[in-house]
C-alpha cells in the first residue's frame, strides 16, 4: 500500500499568490476610488440643478434671484457688495430662512419659502469648516460633495464680483459678455477645491463645475 506525500507550499508559490492578490487589491481601490469620484461629480450636477430651481422659485416670488457673496449681516442692515464674490452665504439665508434670518417672519411678505432642503451636515463656512453658534447666518456656506462652498453670483453682479465670461469663441460673445447673462451663475471648484481666479474666469478650470457647462465627463 502505497503512502501519499503531503506537499508543502513552497515560498515561491506564496510569494506569486501574494503578488496576484496586491495587484487585484490595488485595481480594486482604482475603480472603487474612480466610482466614487464619478458619484460626488454626478451628486454635485444634481446639486446645482436642486439650487437653481430653488433660486428660480424664489425670483418668482420676491422678483429678484438671492443676493451674491457672503458677509456677516443680514440685509437689510448690509449686504457687503463691495466685497469680491465670495461664496454662497446670501443665497442659503434668502433661500432658507428669508434674508431677515427668520423664516416665521421673513423680510420681503412675498417670501414663500423655504425654498431649498439641504442637509445640515452640508452646511460650513468659507473655509469648508463646520460652523458654530458664533458663525453668522449669511457667513454659512452651501458645501458640495468635495466639502467646498459653492459660489453664487446674481447677474446683476458680474460686473462687481466677478461673474465669469463668454469666451472670445463663444457665438454669443459679440452681443452678450456673462455665461448665464440675465440669470445668476453657480459654481463648484470640483474635486480639487481650486479655480482659476482671474477676473471674468472663474469656475472654468477643467474639473469645474457649473449650471452652464462642466468639461468633466
Amino acid at each position: 500500500m502505497k503512502r501519499l506525500m503531503k506537499r508543502g507550499v513552497t515560498l515561491i508559490e506564496l510569494v506569486v499568490v501574494l503578488v496576484i492578490v496586491s495587484l487585484l487589491s490595488t485595481v480594486a481601490v482604482g475603480v472603487y476610488t474612480k466610482e466614487v469620484l464619478r458619484a460626488k461629480i454626478a451628486r454635485t450636477r444634481a446639486e446645482i440643478r436642486t439650487i437653481e430651481v430653488a433660486a428660480s422659485r424664489y425670483q418668482i416670488d420676491t422678483g429678484q434671484f438671492p443676493p451674491s457673496s457672503t458677509g456677516t449681516a443680514l440685509a437689510p442692515a448690509a449686504l457687503n457688495q463691495a466685497d469680491p464674490f465670495m461664496g454662497s452665504g446670501y443665497l442659503q439665508a434668502a433661500l432658507r430662512a428669508s434674508l431677515s434670518g427668520n423664516s416665521n417672519a421673513p423680510l420681503s411678505g412675498r417670501w414663500a419659502g423655504p425654498y431649498l432642503d439641504w442637509d445640515e451636515n452640508k452646511l460650513g463656512t468659507l473655509s469648508g469648516g463646520a460652523i458654530t453658534g458664533s458663525t453668522a447666518i449669511p457667513e454659512v456656506q452651501l458645501l458640495d460633495p468635495f466639502g467646498n462652498p459653492y459660489w453664487f453670483v446674481n447677474s446683476g453682479d458680474y460686473a462687481s464680483l466677478g461673474g465669469t465670461e463668454l469666451p472670445p469663441s463663444n457665438p454669443y460673445s459679440s452681443t452678450e459678455t456673462w455665461y448665464n447673462a440675465s440669470t445668476f451663475q453657480i459654481i463648484s471648484f470640483g474635486p480639487d477645491g481650486a479655480t482659476n481666479t482671474a477676473s471674468g474666469q472663474i469656475g472654468t478650470e477643467p474639473d469645474d463645475i457649473t449650471n452652464w457647462e462642466s468639461s468633466l465627463q
